[in-house]
């Protein structure tokens, strides 16, 4: 700021325009990158316009002059912190697993389109075959960021979609080791000299990149920095990764930030999912800013010169795809349609445009001659396939019948064994495919053992979505026992399949409001969560019954969860009751034998009780206790209960109430009931007096059978019929027959 004070009108004007045009390149580039998001786009497009337009061929907002010798450090800084992003997000497995295609394109196919290409340059243009080998060594690779959203937009069968999302994903690197060797070539006076100097660079780049990732892997695990800092450290120490290496050797700072992205990713540290997030955050805050920056200093007539010649070169681009994928795909099966499509479909991106300006700063500065024809022609590559595939792809697929049909898959998040019977289900009478995704190691393996597709994996982040298990995948169903967590895993995914396809299971008492606009269709909100079900149906208290048609005979006990009429999964239980001319359904019933309020009671337990307080009534409910379980202590009992009372009160309304607490006296539950005829005043929030009563006792290890139970007294007590028929018994015996012939699963509580 004093600095400032002191400058002169040109140095303070000037830094007026450093500023103005960093504060515009920033904000308007992340604005278009959220927009082309919204709009289904590559960012790209709207990123290359928004450059022009802001830029001296504009309105002349940003001015990339202004930065100097900064210009190729803050590109080459955001480079390199794009590629460590890319590195995290490089699976081994990937390749491992590619088909053979994957593995052609990525070897044989980079060498066609490289040595092909340069040789177009060379033929057409005229230009020496060491810098038509730079120039084409930018044009080799695709890249996710421009892959991912047309794949989004245009749903092509699994196959292809999985051989171009990986070939994007794998290529990068390989594209920026092709770069760096041209570069080296062009940069000194001998083939050998270079070749020697891109050799030292590589393994110290490579060297300096492993030790840099392991560093950060331990550091993260010993706890150095808190985890609030964990993303903030993982960044530092890519900056400093990047700038030491570069300031050993030139430009081998973008290979050690990649290799040290990918050793922590491969080394899989805890943060590393968040790490990620956060990195992919900054990746489009920097995409955004690079290339508003990049697209600002293109002019016109950089284009104009390339002329007619620049049109044929387009064309033999587009060429040498389609014989890229010819060569590569030979001898492999592949039929004729796909070959089309992948020879059409190759679309040029971030890295490419990134390292192609990056160079012809530096050719630049060394007085190469033509420096700028890398530059425009790399960029007219990008617009054009850009632009091309992106409208063309669509109508192509379809004409050539690849579209992928309809989604009609499930994602089903939680591995239990609740989840994977009705995963069973969908896959066997729906024939739609079904993928359970888990954290824990052990549901999922046994998902896997019993034949099921499933993996591990938070679902919170839709990125997995791209994973070759998911394509054909186009509905949720988030069976976790956190219900907030289910509703915001609908709201992730409502973005990927729609929100009439996301559903969550709830029993309405979550911490998120329930209502038209809370994402996702609730589900079997009747039933106790998923894990006390799957511990139930492990144990065989519960189970699972198919049926063809409308339930009969002994399944007609059970409750529906999950049919298929017409072909269509419904999970609405109440679709199936009727409806038979829609066409035959299939149904799978679930029939619970673990009735946690009948067996709490005992006839012994049941009673009608005259008492002017709330301490008369508890003290007349142990006493019904104690004749079963004499060992529970009365009086701190009742002090206990008295005081949970006061802090939570446990009237339900329409004269019940349901007072509970755990006695370490007990081994099982028991759940006492009586009538009060002359009614106790609980404080009520409908004003009624209590004349019915549940005590619920429970050891104090078994809280999810507690709660269980709960649930079914609030169930009964809910219904009004039941607790009618409850309040008129005449005799214990009564009572008990009244709650022993209720069915929870059936029955909805008062609205």
């Amino acid at each position: 700021m004093w600095a400032l004070q002191d400058a002169s009108p040109v140095e303070k004007h000037l830094t007026h325009d450093m500023l103005i045009t960093v504060a515009v390149a920033l904000s308007t580039g992340v604005l278009l990158v959220g927009l082309s998001r919204r709009l289904n786009l590559s960012a790209l497009v709207l990123l290359l316009l928004g450059g022009i337009a802001l830029g001296p061929e504009g309105i002349g907002v940003v001015k990339t002059d202004t930065l100097g010798a900064g210009l190729p450090v803050l590109v080459s800084l955001a480079v390199g912190l794009i590629l460590f992003e890319g590195g995290l997000t490089l699976d081994p497995k990937g390749y491992r697993l590619a088909p053979a295609l994957i593995r052609r394109l990525l070897t044989v196919g980079v060498l066609i389109t490289w040595f092909t290409t340069a040789a177009a340059i060379w033929l057409i243009f005229g230009f020496g075959f060491s810098f038509a080998l730079l120039s084409a060594s930018f044009v080799v690779v695709t890249g996710p960021t421009v892959i991912g959203p047309l794949l989004k937009r245009v749903k092509v069968v699994p196959g292809l979609h999985h051989i171009l999302h990986w070939e994007g994903v794998l290529i990068d690197p390989i594209g920026v080791f092709v770069a760096l060797l041209c570069f080296e070539w062009i940069g000194e006076a001998s083939g050998g000299r270079a070749l020697a100097n891109f050799g030292l660079r590589f393994l110290s780049g490579a060297g300096i990149g492993v030790a840099g990732g392991f560093a950060i892997y331990y550091l993260m695990r010993a706890r150095v920095v808190p985890e609030d800092l964990m993303n903030a450290f993982a960044l530092g120490c890519a900056v400093l990764i990047f700038g030491v290496t570069g300031a050993l050797f030139s430009e081998a700072g973008l290979l050690s930030v990649t290799v040290a992205g990918f050793v922590v990713g491969m080394k899989q540290p805890a943060e590393l999912r968040q790490i990620r997030q956060f990195k992919a955050e900054m990746t489009d805050l920097l995409i955004g800013l690079l290339f508003i920056l990049l697209a600002a200093r293109l002019r016109f007539e950089q284009f104009q010169d390339l002329g007619a010649r620049g049109v044929l070169l387009i064309g033999a681009v587009f060429a040498v795809r389609a014989l890229n994928v010819l060569v590569s795909s030979w001898g492999l099966g592949l039929g004729w349609r796909e070959k089309v499509f992948l020879g059409w479909v190759a679309p040029r991106g971030i890295v490419a445009a990134s390292m192609a300006s990056l160079f012809t700063l530096s050719l630049q500065q060394w007085g190469i001659p033509d420096a700028i024809f890398v530059e425009t022609f790399t960029y007219s590559v990008i617009g054009a396939t850009v632009l091309l595939n992106g409208f063309t792809a669509g109508p192509l697929a379809r004409a050539l019948g690849l579209q992928r049909p309809v989604p009609t898959g499930w994602l089903i998040v939680g591995a239990h064994p609740f989840g994977r019977r009705v995963a069973r289900f969908i896959s066997r009478a729906g024939q739609a495919h079904a993928v359970l995704v888990d954290t824990n190691p052990k549901a999922v393996a046994e998902a896997g053992a019993e034949g099921l597709v499933a993996f591990q994996e938070d679902a919170r982040d839709v990125e997995i979505g791209e994973r070759p298990e998911l394509q054909g995948v186009g509905h949720l169903l988030a069976l976790t026992d956190n219900e907030d967590l289910n509703a915001l895993l609908c709201q992730r995914w409502a973005g990927v399949f729609g929100r009439t396809h996301v559903f969550r299971w709830s029993s309405g008492r979550g911490k998120i409001e329930e209502t038209h606009e809370t994402p996702g269709r609730t589900v079997w909100s009747h039933l106790p969560k998923p894990s006390l079900l799957s511990g139930e149906l492990s144990r065989g208290e519960a189970a699972v019954i198919p049926s063809q048609g409308l339930a009969r005979g002994p399944v007609s006990l059970a409750t529906p969860i999950v049919a298929v009429r017409g072909g269509a999964v419904v999970l609405d239980p109440a679709l199936l009751s009727d409806g038979a001319e829609e066409g035959p359904c299939e149904a799978l019933y679930l029939r619970r034998e673990a009735d946690y309020l009948v067996r709490s009671v005992r006839p012994e337990l049941m009673g009608r009780l005259d008492a002017r307080n709330a301490e008369e009534l508890f003290s007349g409910l142990i006493g019904l206790v104690v004749r079963v379980a004499p060992e529970v202590p009365r009086e701190e009992t009742i002090r206990e209960l008295l005081d949970r009372e006061r802090l939570f009160p446990s009237a339900l309304g329409h004269g019940v109430a349901v007072p509970h607490a755990y006695s370490r006296a007990l081994s099982s539950r028991l759940c006492a009931i009586a009538q009060v005829p002359g009614g106790v005043d609980f404080g009520a929030s409908d004003g009624e007096t209590v004349r019915l009563v549940f005590l619920l006792l429970s050891p104090p290890g078994d809280p999810e059978r507690h709660l269980a139970t709960l649930a079914e007294v609030a169930r009964l007590a809910g219904d009004p019929e039941m607790r009618a028929r409850l309040m008129a018994a005449s005799h214990p015996s009564e009572l008990l027959a009244v709650v022993q012939g209720f069915n929870p699963l059936r029955s909805q509580p008062d609205s």
